[in-house]
């Protein structure tokens, strides 16, 4: 379990090599997160059900970027069991996947993803991209004094 001053990104993804880009990605940008890596939607699953913690929807502590495609239980099906768990729902979930189709886009929306991300190509565009993912979720818990260097 995480204590209350400490922020959470959680990476679920079956690429172990996407779960290292984030991880360093994170740490280049000096973002004060811990980062871990869950490798299919069943670990998460295990995982969000021995959180004790009730997520608070005005000062979350955790972000899960959700891999939509994986083997087993998929993104999707995660996302739908997050959502639909009245304990998780208030969870931040970013779908953060190489598919750029409309209709991946549309869907995960309708399952109520908070946000979804095309995976870049490019570890400065990552980096840029979890830092603003950072202050938009994370920033109003900071004293000016707390955020990171820009």
């Amino acid at each position: 379990m995480i204590s209350d001053t400490e922020f959470l990104l959680l990476v679920v993804d079956d690429d172990p090599e996407d779960f290292l880009l984030v991880k360093t990605a994170v740490k280049r940008a000096l973002l004060p997160l811990s980062v871990k890596g869950l490798s299919n939607g069943d670990a998460l699953m295990s995982y969000l059900a021995e959180r004790t913690r009730v997520p608070d929807p005005l000062a979350p502590t955790m972000v899960i970027l959700l891999d939509l495609n994986m083997p087993g239980k998929d993104g999707r099906s995660c996302l739908r069991d997050i959502k639909a768990n009245p304990s998780l729902a208030d969870i931040p979930v970013i779908i953060f996947s190489t598919s750029e189709s409309p209709d991946d886009i549309q869907k995960s929306y309708e399952l109520n993803a908070n946000s979804y991300i095309c995976k870049p190509d490019d570890l400065s565009k990552l980096e840029s991209i979890l830092s603003t993912l950072y202050r938009y979720w994370f920033g109003h818990s900071l004293s000016p004094s707390q955020e990171p260097a820009p």
